[in-house]
């Protein structure tokens, strides 16, 4: 009579697999001790990686992959000074809103507090720098962790999240009926603005002298593109980007007063803020770059984020696609747009034509 035993699987092997469950395709690193294996694992499974010649580079480029994929790529490290330099990268990508996971590997269990090699307090090192770091407390529970990182990297504002995996963790088995299985986290749900709300922006834009577009990164990255252009060609309403919302709508287009940036912001009475923060690309909504009296309607997925620096007169909580549509749809009740006479557009017009001229000189 014969018998069979169940098929045994390494941690290696489940968090390369766990991260393919939730449609990682990207690793960025420098293999070495203790993630050798999972790296092999990651290749093995399908996971496109490439090798890079520093950890805060690696960190860069998965970050990147995931603002332009809309999907956290993994930045793989090793321990001690190899998660010290992704710490870069991850600061960078929880400051700009880029999803990436970095996973280290660290010290095995039984040696913590022993001297282990390049033994660090990881776990306690990345939460200064990211939306959630963690260690999983076993095999069988990898995928529950890889799951709540990848979610946790793209709901609400993306950023970084770190999983540490102790090297005794990588190497050990366990059968694989054993090992939690967690299906593709969906995308984030998309939320609507409070309709009032948007009849209350399209008025204050309606009623606007001197009104403003700022498109930023959120639009860019919110895939937003095609229901901006609609709304700003559909109100004739003057538009600039911020560096990373270039391209949402065309440069090119004669509603642009990019030419005319310091003038528009100067003297702008409403300001529609599509997926771009006060901060300081915008020198933070405050005099003398603004008008002491500007009035700014804040388009953003995170509520936090709602008047910062200066009090916004409405709040447009929710996608920013989605909000757009909303604009977009009642506007169409309305049929207003804002005239291509207007003395605003005058001041615009000659500010662009003197900042042209000293350009050619």
């Amino acid at each position: 009579m014969s018998t069979s035993t169940e098929e045994e699987v390494g941690g290696a092997v489940i968090i390369a697999e766990a991260l393919v469950a939730q449609g990682v395709e990207y690793m960025f690193g420098i293999v070495g001790f203790p993630v050798i294996e999972l790296g092999v694992c990651a290749q093995a499974v399908g996971i496109k990686y490439i090798g890079m010649r520093n950890e805060q580079a690696a960190c860069y480029a998965a970050s990147a992959v995931g603002y332009l994929t809309r999907r956290p790529a993994v930045c793989l490290v090793v321990s001690g000074p190899g998660m010290i330099h992704a710490l870069g990268g991850m600061a960078n990508a929880n400051e700009n809103c880029w999803p990436v996971i970095v996973i280290g590997g660290s010290t095995d269990r039984n040696q913590e507090g022993c001297g282990g090699f390049q033994e660090f307090p990881q776990v306690e090192a990345a939460r200064l720098y990211s939306k959630y770091a963690a260690r999983p407390d076993s095999l069988s529970r990898i995928p529950f962790f890889i799951e709540k990182a990848v979610r946790t990297s793209l709901y609400g504002r993306p950023g970084a999240c770190y999983i540490d995996i102790p090297g005794d963790m990588i190497t050990a088995t366990l059968p694989r009926s054993a090992v939690q299985v967690y299906e593709r986290c969906p995308p984030m749900p998309k939320t609507l603005a409070d309709p009032s709300s948007v009849s209350q922006a399209l008025a204050l834009l309606r009623q606007s002298k001197c009104p403003l577009v700022i498109i930023g990164k959120g639009s860019a990255y919110g895939r937003a593109e095609n229901e901006i252009r609609e709304f700003i060609a559909a109100t004739g309403l003057p538009f600039l980007a911020t560096p990373m919302g270039k391209g949402v709508v065309s440069d090119t287009s004669q509603l642009c007063v990019g030419a005319a940036r310091s003038k528009a912001l100067q003297e702008a009475d409403v300001i529609l803020l599509l997926g771009a923060r006060l901060n300081w690309i915008l020198h933070f909504g405050l005099p003398p770059r603004f008008r002491s009296d500007v009035k700014f309607i804040q388009v953003d997925l995170c509520a936090e984020q709602m008047g910062a620096n200066i009090r916004a007169a409405v709040c447009l909580l929710g996608d920013i696609r989605v909000v757009v549509s909303q604009l977009n749809m009642t506007h169409r009740q309305q049929d207003w747009r804002f005239p291509a006479s207007a003395p605003w557009w005058n001041v615009l017009s000659s500010r662009i034509e003197q900042n042209r001229q000293m350009t050619e000189v």
